[in-house]
């Protein structure tokens, strides 16, 4: 099963619905609390160029938020990337 890392908040929907979704499909998640290791997220942010949440990385390669995974997700990309 593939290494899967989301950087989120506790007050954040999105957040919520990614993690929903991927809880549903079985896959444990390292959930990164942005306000709680904001020297994480910078870093991150210094990497991608993306300062919102949720950010998830699959296996260390970024997917982006909720709406890239919902649409990777409706393509059938998402499951295979999970190694499911």
């Amino acid at each position: 099963m593939a290494h899967v890392v989301m950087y989120c908040t506790d007050s954040c929907p999105f957040c919520d619905n990614a993690e929903k979704l991927l809880l549903r499909k079985g896959v444990e998640i390292e959930k990164i609390n942005t306000d709680d290791e904001p020297e994480k997220f910078a870093q991150v942010v210094a990497q991608i160029g993306i300062d919102s949440v949720p950010q998830i990385f699959i296996d260390g390669k970024h997917v982006g938020g909720f709406d890239d995974i919902s649409e990777l997700d409706m393509d059938d990309e998402l499951d295979p990337m999970l190694g499911l």
